[in-house]
């Protein structure tokens, strides 16, 4: 796998750029230290914490200090990098994390759900890629998807008011991960291999945290219909109403 060729991101197998604000080293260190961590227990989303390990996790950040629509942009472009790679390498389970800050201590868990959709609407405003054509337009059809440059991606937040549900607080700022679809191919939650990997989290997952698992996480034996219910869940696991609250801008 090549080195990144962006300014602004890096991957686990490297350091930060050398003009990234103080706090983002900081943040990459705590997110780090979580991953490959296994006391009391291994971080329980497998997947990342492999990744760390191996230099497949791609980071990149958003200032909140700048000018946000700036910041869009320049994360869309990590973005669009990030597919570009994964696309070439078709084989590795690739994972895209994005560092929101610095951190604020006066955000509560509302203000960083808040932040969330604001930057997931801004990148789909900024997408200039084809929508995928299996993917809706409207975000209140249940089959509606995350999408970005033309791929079906998988995003979900963290923040430290998870508190208790520890796999969603990694560090002090929010984090956004995003994976694309396309390398859970041939462990969909149709495959037995599927299943296996849903059922080797849950456990995982009910032993690391103090809270209930998921509703919206499905039965262990398939998922829910809509996927957005997923990104950002309540910190006691019961189900989310209402529609997705991404909006943007249509072009």
């Amino acid at each position: 796998m090549g080195e990144s060729a962006s300014a602004r991101m890096w991957t686990s197998a490297q350091e930060p750029p050398e003009d990234s604000p103080e706090w983002v080293s900081r943040e990459r260190r705590r997110i780090r230290d979580a991953l490959l961590s296994t006391h009391p227990f291994p971080y329980p989303c497998h997947f990342g914490a492999i990744g760390e390990a191996a230099g497949n996790n791609y980071y990149t950040f958003m200032n909140l200090r700048r000018d946000f629509s700036g910041e869009v942009a320049a994360v869309a472009r990590d973005l669009a990098h990030f597919i570009g790679i994964q696309r070439g390498s078709p084989e590795e389970r690739l994972s895209f994390l994005l560092m929101v800050g610095p951190p604020s201590g006066e955000r509560d868990f509302a203000g960083y759900r808040a932040l969330f959709w604001k930057v997931l609407s801004g990148l789909h405003s900024s997408d200039r890629g084809p929508r995928p054509p299996d993917v809706p337009d409207d975000p209140d059809d249940p089959k509606w998807d995350f999408n970005f440059g033309g791929e079906r991606l998988f995003g979900f937040g963290m923040c430290p008011a998870y508190g208790p549900r520890r796999s969603r607080a990694l560090g002090q700022c929010l984090l956004i991960a995003m994976q694309s679809r396309s390398v859970f191919g041939n462990i969909g939650g149709s495959t037995a291999a599927g299943r296996a990997a849903k059922r080797r989290i849950r456990r995982s997952l009910s032993r690391y945290e103090d809270v209930p698992l998921l509703s919206d996480a499905g039965d262990g034996l398939g998922s829910t219909a809509e996927k957005w219910k997923q990104y950002f869940p309540e910190i006691d696991g019961r189900p989310l109403t209402g529609g997705c609250p991404i909006r943007w801008e249509r072009r």
